[in-house]
C-alpha cells in the first residue's frame, strides 16, 4: 500500500525548534510520497527561512491561532493521509511506521493514535524545571503529533474548531469518536512531546480553562 502523506506544522516563533521538528519527520521511513507544509501563523523570527531551508512548503497567514493554522495546512495538503506535528515537538523514531501498521491490517481503519512521552527542552533553566511535573512514561493522548489521520476524515467530520485557542483538539476527537469511523490506539510512543517555557498551556492557561469549560458544556449539551 503506498499512500502520499502531508506533513502539517503549524509554526510562530518557533525558530529554536523547527529543525528539530522537520528533521524528525525528514529521517522516518515511509513507502510513498511525502510532503511537509510549514503554516506560518504571523512569526517574526526566522522559523520560516529555516523551515524553506529544509525543503518544506512555507505558507503565510496572520497570527490567527494553531487550529487555524493547522486547518490552512489540511487544506493545502495533497496527500492521502495527513501527520499533524507542533513545530516544538519531536517525532519519535519509526513512529510513521507503527502509525501507518494498522491501517495496513485493516483498510476499515482511518485514524491511529500512538503514545507519548515529554521532555525539557535543554534551553529550560533549571529553576523552572523543579517547577513542572512531567511525565516520562508513555501516556496515552490527544496531541495531534500522536496521530496518523486519513484525509477523508476531515471531509466527513470537518476541521478543527478556529473559534478555540486552545482545546481544539480534544473537540475535534470527540467528533471522531462520535463518528463511529474506526480508530486504533497503539502502545508504541511517536510523539516526544517538548516542555519549554513558551508552551500555550503556560503562557494562556486563563484562555486554555476557559475553552475546556466551554468545550464541556458544548458536550453535555449534546449528551
Amino acid at each position: 500500500m503506498s499512500l502520499k502523506l502531508s506533513v502539517v506544522i503549524p509554526v510562530y516563533n518557533a525558530e529554536k525548534y523547527i529543525a528539530e521538528a522537520v528533521n524528525s519527520v525528514l529521517s522516518q521511513e515511509w513507502d510513498g510520497e511525502r510532503e511537509i507544509i510549514v503554516v506560518d501563523d504571523g512569526s517574526t523570527d526566522r522559523s520560516c527561512e529555516i523551515a524553506s531551508s529544509l525543503g518544506c512548503k512555507v505558507l503565510h497567514q496572520n497570527r490567527l491561532r494553531a487550529a487555524n493554522a493547522r486547518n490552512t495546512g489540511i487544506k493545502e495538503a495533497t496527500g492521502d493521509m495527513i501527520f499533524l506535528l507542533d513545530a516544538d515537538d519531536v517525532a519519535s523514531k519509526d513512529s510513521l511506521s507503527v502509525l501507518f501498521a494498522p491501517f495496513k491490517a485493516d483498510p476499515e481503519v482511518l485514524a491511529s493514535f500512538g503514545k507519548v512521552v515529554d521532555f525539557y527542552s535543554p534551553d529550560m533553566p533549571e529553576e523552572e524545571k523543579g517547577k513542572i511535573k512531567i511525565r516520562t512514561a508513555p501516556y496515552g493522548g490527544i496531541l495531534p503529533g500522536a496521530s496518523l489521520i486519513s484525509k477523508s476524515v476531515f471531509d466527513k467530520i470537518g476541521l478543527f474548531d478556529s473559534t478555540l485557542t486552545s482545546g481544539e483538539t480534544v473537540d475535534w476527537i470527540v467528533r471522531l469518536r462520535s463518528s463511529g469511523m474506526k480508530t486504533v490506539q497503539i502502545e508504541d510512543t511517536v510523539l516526544n512531546r517538548r516542555i519549554h517555557m513558551t508552551n500555550t498551556g503556560r503562557t494562556d492557561r486563563a484562555a486554555e480553562m476557559k475553552n475546556y469549560a466551554a468545550l464541556l458544556r458544548k458536550r453535555m449539551g449534546n449528551q
